[in-house]
């Protein structure tokens, strides 16, 4: 569904006739871009197994920088805002692929009691890679029958209070909306230093994108051997540091702009492993609902980060301060979660 209104309204937009026509489909494609990254980053997290999940992360994440290196080029030769915007709206085609091309979850089948149909798309992905196909339907079976005793009708219907029904449940979902709060405030924050290194603005945005991809490709490598929580904490660590090293004097030009390079890089890394970390931390029948919450919250965040850049018309110092103490916090937050580094992802809530 957020595959389909993201496609009508991108090709509403370029002919928008008024400022208000504009705005409302620009509410709109914000509100499907976020369905669409959350529910296919939790659909391709639980069609992963624990030793491939982070090279799976590093494929979902990745193309939203890359798209932000090849949006310059778009802005270049499409020079009016209608011609961009139509542009950059080509590419949702290929959003009428996913239906046929895409298979629903078979975790999300199975917690749902549609054994069959999970038995379907089990059996297709075993074919897929050359694995054995037969009596499927009994191991679907088998893994359904291992979580019998956690489905409930409440757990069949679960909704957002779901997030607090247990102790450590509750404590993931207070600390993954703050940390993506953080991230929040962050990574937008870190873009928009960047963007000012340059005068040239094609640059400047394409660097940017090309930034987030080395920390997330970093990170992505780091999850993998330190695990999550050790990844999460080094990467607000240093970008910590980096932040406050942009309180040096303007004139140290060169040491500012590597300390913000370094800063998000490590803010994008931080994102994108974080993406992954929440998916493992909540069971199948609240994933979503939980990357929802956090998601919005992380809005928020962003909403707030122009607004601390902006303090430097108080003290200059302001700015580098406030992006330093704020991934201090994450880094303190992640310490009251779980490590979940080669754990299976659960159903149900335990």
């Amino acid at each position: 569904m957020s595959c389909f209104l993201q496609l009508i309204t991108t090709f509403i937009e370029p002919f928008s006739t008024s400022y208000w026509m504009f705005a409302i489909t620009r509410f709109f494609i914000g509100s499907t871009v976020a369905g669409v990254l959350l529910c296919t980053y939790s659909l391709m997290m639980e069609i992963t197994g624990p030793n491939k999940r982070e090279l799976m992360s590093w494929f979902c994440t990745v193309p939203y920088p890359l798209g932000q290196v090849f949006m310059p080029i778009f802005a270049y030769y499409l020079r009016s805002w209608n011609k961009f915007c139509l542009g950059i709206a080509i590419p949702n085609l290929f959003y009428l692929v996913y239906y046929f091309a895409l298979p629903e979850s078979p975790k999300w089948l199975i917690a749902q009691g549609r054994l069959d149909d999970a038995s379907k798309v089990m059996t297709q992905a075993a074919k897929w890679n050359n694995r054995p196909s037969e009596n499927m339907i009994d191991v679907v079976k088998s893994i359904a029958s291992e979580n019998t005793e956690y489905k409930d009708s409440q757990q069949e219907k679960a909704n957002y209070t779901d997030l607090f029904r247990t102790r450590r449940l509750g404590i993931n979902t207070v600390c993954s909306c703050t940390i993506w709060f953080i991230l929040g405030i962050s990574f937008f924050g870190s873009n928009q230093y960047i963007g000012q290194t340059s005068s040239n603005p094609f640059v400047a945005v394409a660097l940017a994108g090309v930034l987030q991809i080395s920390g997330i490709t970093l990170t992505a490598f780091l999850c993998k051997i330190l695990g999550r929580k050790a990844t999460m904490i080094s990467a607000f660590v240093v970008c910590a540091v980096s932040n406050a090293c942009l309180a040096a004097p303007p004139e140290w030009y060169y040491l500012r702009l590597v300390m913000g390079i370094i800063g998000l890089g490590c803010a994008a890394g931080a994102f994108a492993s974080m993406y992954m970390y929440t998916t493992e931390l909540f069971p199948t029948v609240t994933r979503n609902m939980a990357m929802g919450a956090s998601s919005t919250i992380s809005r928020v965040g962003s909403m707030l980060a122009p607004y601390v850049a902006g303090l430097t018309g108080v003290a200059a110092w302001l700015p580098p301060a406030a992006f330093a103490v704020v991934p201090v916090l994450g880094a303190l937050t992640c310490l009251l979660l779980p490590e979940t580094k080669g754990q299976k992802l659960t159903d149900h809530v335990v």
